[in-house]
């Protein structure tokens, strides 16, 4: 018997990274439901998916449309507003794929494309899920979105709080394949590459290179610990995406420049296959200072690696503070410093902190885990 099929629609198709990457998660692992995802155009996220086998359609918006996305700061807000009555044929032709292909419902996977797959599933006659994977107040995208939702599936309990804690929201975790990680990687051949031995006590950061994830927080931590632990290393991983100011990565150098330049940080860059850094490193830094749950925190602790991260979105749902990881409050370096230098200085509290995140992480933290709720949720619309 032939699966129902649901829609899975995202405007972000340019580029490819954590909401993305979820979206293609849930979408690999639904087993009651037929994914078919949609999009506006051909991009990065389009590829990735079409390349994994999952039926792919492509509806396209207005070139004016499509120009303005990617766009940022207050132009780029009023661009897309200048444009959004071009969009109409789109959401109609959203609609009507929906009551051709008897789709169950429309799941948004952003903020802006449940603004047009809102008004395309009350065309249809049929149910939208907005995901909403980040904090944000209920304000006016927001209230477009709300009003449109049959529900709303938020990442984590700030998240939902953020919003008001409205009746539509319901908390479901992201979660992680099985097969992403490398469980029993080592780190040995990461660290000889850089020089590093294996008695070096290595601290690590994975994101994007952007302010909001505070890789300067992150080196002034470094720069602090560096003369205390003379064997201590630190390495970031992660590159500048689209949009990010070129400045900022080449403050960030200039910061980090006395523990470059002798080899004691390293900037690692993109790397897709992450179970090697993490096994190289002793301790994994979330320095954020907003996220929507943070899915390295949690990949990171699923390899053991005993994690300190700043108390943003996620952190209270994946972390009982000193049992399953730290957190310290967002922009306090003292605090941040104090916690890694205390795990420096235990190795068995290491150890501990990292035991007791793998367990929990792997359990509560699983593709398997979220796409059952998701599917449950949606079959019961």
């Amino acid at each position: 018997m032939s699966r129902p099929p649901v829609i899975f629609y995202e405007t972000n198709y340019f580029r490819f990274y954590g909401a993305g990457m979820m979206l293609l998660w849930t979408m690999q692992h639904l087993q009651r439901l037929h994914p078919v995802f949609v999009t506006p155009g051909e991009g990065e996220l389009t590829r990735r998916v079409r390349e994994a086998g999952i039926e792919t359609i492509v509806l396209p918006a207005s070139a004016a449309w499509q120009r303005a996305q990617g766009k940022k700061g207050v132009s780029g807000k009023l661009q897309k507003a200048a444009i959004s009555p071009t969009l109409i044929g789109h959401v109609r032709a959203l609609a009507r794929l929906a009551r051709e292909r008897k789709a169950v419902g429309i799941h948004a996977n952003s903020t802006r494309a449940a603004a047009l797959a809102g008004p395309a599933a009350r065309l249809a006659g049929v149910p939208m899920w907005w995901h909403l994977r980040r904090e944000r107040p209920m304000q006016g995208s927001e209230r477009i979105a709300y009003a449109f939702a049959h529900r709303v599936i938020c990442v984590a309990r700030a998240v939902k709080r953020t919003l008001g804690d409205p009746p539509k929201a319901v908390v479901i975790h992201d979660g992680i394949p099985e097969d992403r990680l490398d469980y029993g990687a080592s780190g040995h051949a990461l660290r000889a590459r850089l020089g590093w031995s294996d008695e070096a006590r290595v601290i690590g950061a994975v994101s994007s290179i952007s302010p909001n994830k505070r890789h300067d927080l992150f080196i002034r931590m470094a720069l602090t610990l560096a003369d205390e632990f003379p064997d201590a290393r630190f390495m970031i991983a992660g590159h500048r995406p689209q949009g990010a100011p070129a400045s900022y990565e080449a403050a960030l150098h200039a910061l980090a420049h006395p523990l470059e330049s002798d080899g004691r940080l390293v900037f690692l860059g993109w790397i897709e296959a992450m179970s090697e850094v993490f096994a190289a490193m002793d301790i994994f830094v979330l320095a954020s200072a907003n996220e929507g749950l943070g899915l390295v925190a949690i990949e990171a602790m699923q390899m053991g690696t005993p994690v300190v991260r700043t108390n943003t979105a996620g952190a209270e749902d994946m972390i009982r503070d000193g049992e399953t990881g730290f957190i310290v409050p967002t922009d306090d370096l003292d605090a941040l410093t104090d916690r890694v230098r205390l795990l420096l200085q235990d190795e068995a509290l290491r150890r501990q902190v990292g035991q007791a995140g793998t367990t929990f992480a792997r359990t509560e933290f699983s593709a398997r885990r979220m796409t059952d709720l998701i599917e449950d949720l949606m079959l019961n619309s």
